[in-house]
């Protein structure tokens, strides 16, 4: 006796079966990565938004600072305006420019000068060693970031800004003169309104660094 044999109709629906499970499994890794690569895209815009929140304390910070030296050149300019006429290592302060300065320690040229930001005599920059590393003078703010600004008046050379061979750039309306009436509005002597008596230009460079080594520089012109 012949054995039946087994209809079309019954290997149908296991061979439908087997071809849902494999499409299954596709669709469920299309999923699985599209789910991973949202993950990572978050994570990467959280970072994102991380540092960009770290950056703008440290730019913050390096305008505390900048105020803090405008403090420190005010509060010279009242008691011994005559002492910044002289270079003030230990404060961070020079009394003349400085051929070849680089504020942000990223030059390459042998005959750069840099600011020792990270107090380390300069080791740490990239880049060849410096002709000449400059101190730079340290706050401590919040939120633990540490700025250092260095101070430079804008002048060829050191000492009087009014002797004949010293250049010091100034306001249109400025003059060297000191007088007591500095800053004074008088309606009785019209003559003196709209004179000014201004001090040199002071160059204020600060470096502020925050949380995962966030780093903001800037520079500000100021006088007197």
């Amino acid at each position: 006796m012949t054995p039946l044999a087994t209809p079309p109709s019954a290997l149908g629906p296991r061979r439908q079966r087997g071809a849902s499970l494999l499409f299954a499994m596709v669709t469920v890794v299309a999923l699985s990565l599209a789910a991973v690569t949202l993950i990572r895209s978050v994570d990467t815009g959280t970072t994102i938004l991380g540092n960009l929140s770290f950056k703008q304390d440290t730019l913050l910070a390096a305008d505390e600072a900048t105020r803090l030296a405008i403090l420190w050149l005010e509060e010279r300019q009242r008691t011994d305006p005559d002492g910044l006429n002289t270079t003030q290592r230990d404060q961070g302060y020079w009394a003349h420019l400085v051929p070849g300065l680089d504020p942000t320690s990223t030059g390459t040229a042998p005959t750069r000068v840099a600011i020792d930001w990270n107090n380390d005599s300069c080791r740490s920059q990239r880049g060849p060693s410096p002709a000449d590393c400059l101190p730079a003078r340290a706050k401590s703010l919040a939120n633990q970031i540490t700025a250092r600004f260095f101070i430079v008046r804008l002048c060829s050379e050191a000492g009087s800004s009014t002797t004949g061979t010293n250049q010091c750039p100034r306001p249109l309306n400025a003059t060297s003169l000191v007088t007591g009436e500095r800053g004074e509005i008088n309606s009785q002597n019209p003559v003196r309104i709209g004179s000014s008596t201004v001090a040199e230009y002071y160059r204020i460079v600060v470096r502020a660094q925050g949380a995962r080594n966030t780093v903001s520089t800037t520079e500000t012109l100021v006088h007197f």
